[in-house]
């Protein structure tokens, strides 16, 4: 059997979205013939080309000479007259730049910064004009950035309305009550048809595969999924077709709109493995009845569905379970090389997500918590908590690492179970001591107290970079309300411990929650700006809650439990997971200037002055009062400063030295010095000849450990006083 798995537009542009590489590694295991391909950037390329360009010129003359008939706003007509000045420009440089955010020609960065003529639209001049016009070679790729920014603004005015590099039609498919709806998008859509369609005819041309396997992670990747089906059906293949990923696990559960079968034969949910598995081993005529975790259209046109689990399907989960343990990405598809790093930010945190390659892998299947109120936790595939097994994961990313020169790993979990963690970091730890290079990783955390202090340096040297996590709400009765699982004293200790040991840290934040006051989203921006004041948060994003029919506090409103809560159901037979609530509107002021104030955080700016007043400044109708001290973090600060002291003390855990490698060195009259480096500086302990010596044997041998000692044995076998122990803990020995 031959599958061909894709991922439609539009993803991520820095590294493949990792689902079809699981399925790739999983259907090989299988021994099914499979080739991975990437649309979402192959898409992106096409369209940002020279090529790709003359397309959006000709639309762009076209709406040019059109609203100058119909004496549009000077506004309009001046952008598009400047888009034609530099058409040639534009058509020059395109392909420079896309090579050069590819890694290509680093030599380009000079030019970049030195050209006297190049394009500028809005957003390169607004990056110019924040740097005086003028930039180094070092921000080269920022400047390039913001040009892709501008014609992805042109094609989006004259070509395509619903383009967006990441989120192409999102609006249109999330929680769309209708398929008629999407059929009227897809079948309206210039740039799939003008630039994706040509692309999947040369792809029908290497042949059609027994099984066309299509994720859908995201809304924005369903009019790409349903064009990439249609063109398979359209080249006349008896191909098997398939729809599965994040969105169809989540928005089509409960799907009634057979519609979206006249472009697939299954959609697939949750991990895709048993699905899969269940779709494989029909036979020619198809099912005689519901199949695992797969729905499909019946004789009689309404959806069969298998998601409800039913007897007889034991050995088909049995082996979902070992796959979601076992089953690691398989990269051998994947041409990193036409990934692009682009620099959308200047904060060092934010652009973790976009100017870096990274290798995605994940520690463990769902949430060790899965309490938070707001979250899908009435989905398996979150509340259903599963650990990955260490040795395979390990042995996918030396593969992955061999081949492509990267070494950078992006954990995405729903967070990131401590033991599994911990034990990734000793293994990492090992692959150093051997010889081998190390990998560099980061990733979803919560914020609780399994972060301690020195996990958190730990794991810092274990390659551990940067962190994000959800705050949500950032005051005493947000953390309550959303069931956080820790109050803001404890939040406030991890982030001390986090940024002491040098993690980058994000925050995720909500506002617009049920029964949220406007006082209370106030009160949780001023905490938010208290946190950036205290160099705790690196970066944040505000979301603005969505209730969903798969979250805990929707279970718990249909089990009469929230009778305060008021969705607002709307008939639909096809996507319907997101819900309106009577009572958001009020929250409306809010979405521009809690964005606004980010920003200038992030950017280290107003983090003098109080969030009301920035609120208000940045364009919030009206301010509200705020019930938040003026130094409540840094009080808090003080509190876990000296909660983490006392923790020092801890005796009991494994032991692991993080520092430089130990030496004893002679003084006078029979004083020695234990000396090693910690943090790039030097420390050092006084104590008799027979104790250094004893102390550089056991210490520089336990250097060269990945697997940590019991502390207290250690401790026993140093021989040291309490006050010298207090100085190792202070600066190398780690208890875990």
């Amino acid at each position: 059997m031959k599958a061909l798995l894709v991922q439609p537009p539009f993803t991520q542009l820095n590294a493949p979205y990792p689902a079809i590489h699981y399925l790739a590694a999983f259907l090989r295991s299988r021994g099914v013939e499979v080739r991975a391909v990437d649309h979402s950037i192959a898409l992106y390329r096409e369209v940002f080309s020279r090529e790709g360009l003359k397309s959006a010129f000709e639309a762009a003359r076209k709406q040019l000479a059109a609203t100058a008939d119909a004496a549009s706003d000077e506004a309009t007509v001046s952008q598009l007259e400047r888009y034609i000045s530099y058409e040639k420009l534009y058509l020059e440089w395109v392909d420079p730049i896309v090579a050069f955010l590819s890694g290509g020609d680093p030599a380009f960065a000079h030019r970049l910064s030195r050209s006297a003529e190049m394009p500028i639209g809005m957003r390169a001049e607004a990056f110019l004009a924040a740097r005086d016009g003028g930039i180094e070679p070092d921000e080269a790729r920022g400047l390039a950035t913001a040009i892709l920014e501008d014609i992805g603004d042109l094609v989006s005015y004259v070509l395509d309305p619903s383009f967006s590099t990441v989120r192409y039609g999102e609006r249109i498919a999330a929680s769309a009550s209708s398929f008629a709806s999407i059929r009227e998008a897809l079948d309206a859509s210039p740039l799939l048809e003008s630039a994706y369609a040509p692309l999947l005819a040369a792809e029908w041309k290497r042949g059609t595969p027994d099984y066309l396997l299509v994720s859908v992670p995201f809304p924005g990747c369903l009019l790409g999924a349903l064009a990439c089906a249609r063109s398979c059906r359209a080249a006349g293949s008896a191909t098997r077709i398939v729809l599965g990923g994040g969105y169809v696990s989540t928005e089509l559960r409960e799907l009634h709109d057979t519609g979206i079968f006249d472009f697939c034969d299954y959609l697939s949910f949750d991990s895709g493995f048993g699905s899969l598995t269940a779709i494989l081993g029909l036979g020619k005529d198809g099912p005689s009845g519901p199949l695992y975790k797969t729905m499909y259209r019946g004789a009689d046109g309404r959806v069969l569905s298998g998601i409800d689990e039913t007897p007889g399907n034991d050995a088909v989960r049995e082996l979902e379970d070992n796959a979601i343990a076992s089953i690691e990405p398989d990269y051998a598809d994947a041409d990193f090389g036409s990934y692009l790093q682009v620099v959308d930010s200047d904060n060092p945190m934010h652009r973790l997500w976009s100017d870096s390659p990274w290798l995605k892998y994940r520690l463990a299947q769902g949430c060790y918590w899965h309490r938070c109120e707001f979250c899908d936790t009435e989905l398996e595939y979150v509340a259903r908590f599963a650990p990955v097994k260490l040795d395979p994961l390990l042995a996918a990313a030396d593969a992955a690492s061999r081949r492509t020169g990267l070494y950078g790993l992006h954990f995405v979990d729903e967070a990131m179970p401590m033991a599994s963690l911990l034990a990734f970091a000793r293994a990492n730890r090992a692959r150093a001591l051997a010889g081998a290079r190390p990998f560099h990783y980061w990733g979803n955390v919560r914020f609780d107290a399994s972060w301690t202090a020195d996990r958190c340096e730990y794991l810092a040297a274990s390659g551990l970079v940067a962190v994000a996590g959800g705050i949500e709400i950032a005051t005493e009765a947000g953390l309550e309300m959303t069931d956080k699982g820790f109050d803001l004293a404890h939040l406030v200790q991890t982030l001390v411990a986090m940024k002491s040991a040098g993690l980058l840290v994000h925050a995720y934040l909500i506002y617009g929650f049920p029964g949220q006051s406007r006082e209370e989203i106030a009160d949780s921006a001023e905490v938010c700006r208290q946190l950036f004041a205290a160099g705790l948060v690196d970066s944040a994003f505000w979301h603005r809650f969505v209730l969903t029919r798969h979250s805990r506090m929707y279970a718990q409103w249909c089990a009469g439990d929230r009778p305060r809560l008021a969705p607002i159901d709307r008939p639909g037979d096809f996507a319907d997971n997101d819900l309106r609530f009577d009572g958001e509107e009020i929250f409306d002021e809010f979405d521009g200037p809690l964005s606004a104030s980010l920003d200038l955080w992030m950017s280290g700016r107003g983090l003098d002055e109080s969030a009301g007043r920035t609120l208000k400044e940045v364009g919030l109708a009206r301010p509200w009062p705020c019930s938040i001290a003026e130094g409540l973090v840094e009080a808090l600060i003080a509190e876990a400063e000296a909660r983490l002291d006392e923790a020092r003390r801890k005796r009991d855990g494994i032991a692991y030295w993080i520092a430089g490698r130990p030496s004893a060195r002679p003084l006078e009259h029979d004083r020695w010095r234990l000396c090693w480096t910690y943090r790039g500086e030097a420390r050092e302990i006084e104590m008799p000849r027979q104790e250094a010596l004893r102390a550089e044997r056991i210490l520089a041998a336990f250097a060269e450990e990945s697997g940590g000692r019991v502390h207290q044995e250690l401790v026993a076998s140093l021989g040291l006083d309490e006050s010298d122990m207090t100085t190792l803990r202070s600066a190398g020995l780690v208890v875990t």
